[in-house]
């Protein structure tokens, strides 16, 4: 037997919230990875979601952990509180989603960055992506943030209808 990281023990829980969330039919998730990047030694577990009756937008959830989580976790270094993993949601649209911009801004707190990025590609039509970052590392103590935090995302998800 291994002993999970805080990663993996993370990813279990947002896991399981977000399936219990498609199975009641509530989302539906289109598309998940969970990829280790051996070069840069670090995991990161995504999980892209809709509305069922939205498909224009959606929401990615990217968890994440690297060199300096791990090796906080490992040696004990508790008191900076880096044994653990980052979080972010992005969320995934067309020009409307701009239109949303400060509603989604105001409904997750100033205390959180965003980035807002227009791409425009000869391919598909223009889309827009806002990336929601907390500026903080997500701990295992930290277990019914996550939980609250994915149940909010569809909430604002349900705002962009």
């Amino acid at each position: 037997m291994f002993d999970p990281t805080a990663f993996d023990n993370l990813k279990v829980v947002v896991e399981g919230a977000v399936y219990d969330l498609d199975l009641s039919g509530e989302i539906t998730i289109l598309d998940r990875r969970d990829l280790f990047d051996f070069a840069h030694y670090e995991r990161t577990y995504v999980i892209q979601f809709s509305l069922p009756h939205q498909a224009e937008s959606s929401v990615t959830l990217h968890l994440k952990a690297d060199t300096g989580h791990f090796l906080a976790e490992r040696k004990g270094i508790a008191e900076k509180n880096w044994a653990g993993a980052e979080i972010e949601f992005t969320y995934n649209g067309s020009d409307n989603l701009v239109h949303s911009k400060k509603e989604l801004e105001s409904a997750w707190g100033t205390d959180k960055s965003w980035e807002w990025v227009n791409i425009y590609s000869s391919l598909r039509p223009a889309s827009v992506q806002g990336i929601l970052r907390f500026n903080r590392v997500i701990t295992e103590e930290m277990v019914d943030d996550i939980l609250q935090m994915v149940s909010f995302s569809v909430e604002t998800l349900d705002m962009l209808d």
